[in-house]
């Protein structure tokens, strides 16, 4: 089993090329960073606090932030290094605060929105349930989870071929071998669950209106109201 120790030593090993590789290897950047997220606003027209789960260099935040601008963030990561990138993005602003830590133990208080990208599919199956249970209860009511992962499909031959057509796209891309070597590296870490069985663990822990948003293959945006 990885260790939480593991996961931040591979991601401060990369945070300082995290960003400028995120299009090579999210074939869909926009429409799953940008697009997908903006219809929490038709869902949650104002918020106050948010959370960001694995925040790292705070791309998600930053979609969130151009929604919510007047809102309180907080960032937490087990990476210092990850969220060393994102105080300098949010560098002046007085409404962002910074957490280094297993965001798993530092929910402490109500949030209109919590979110994450790319990071709960590094949990296994059991640390996932327990997340989105403490999830569930430190939302306030009315608040909303959204994340935006990386699935595996039901069926295991579409999900070979999700791997690699995935696998050629980021050949493709223009990665060195050296990033290559590092993603493989990553790669290790991941334990994918599909879509289906996250909105099952979702309403296991209290959900009762979760909805896939978008869906690109490995790719996909989950939201969650809490009523």
């Amino acid at each position: 089993m990885r260790t939480s120790d593991e996961i931040k030593r591979q991601f401060d090993i990369i945070a300082k090329e995290y960003d400028s590789g995120r299009r090579h290897f999210i074939p869909c950047y926009d429409d799953y960073y940008v697009r997908s997220v903006s219809i929490l606003k038709n869902i949650l027209p104002d918020i106050n606090t948010v959370a960001d789960l694995g925040a790292g260099s705070g791309l998600l935040t930053e979609q969130m932030y151009l929604l919510y601008p007047e809102a309180e963030f907080t960032l937490i990561d087990l990476s210092d290094q990850m969220l060393g990138i994102a105080r300098k993005r949010f560098d002046g602003l007085s409404n962002f605060d910074y957490i280094v830590g297993d965001y798993s133990k530092c929910l402490s208080r109500k949030y209109d929105c919590i979110c994450s990208a790319l990071s709960i599919h590094h949990l296994e199956n059991d640390e996932k349930q327990k997340l989105y249970d403490h999830i569930f209860s430190s939302l306030a009511a009315g608040g909303c989870f959204i994340t935006l992962d990386q699935f595996c499909a039901d069926a295991p031959d579409i999900d070979n071929a999700y791997n690699d057509w995935w696998s050629n796209y980021i050949d493709n891309s223009g990665i060195t071998e050296d990033e290559k070597a590092k993603w493989l590296e990553r790669k290790k870490l991941d334990r994918e669950v599909s879509v289906a069985f996250t909105l099952a663990m979702l309403r296991k822990a209290g959900f009762r209106q979760v909805e896939c948003v978008y869906e690109f293959m490995k790719f996909a945006t989950i939201i969650a109201v809490k009523e």
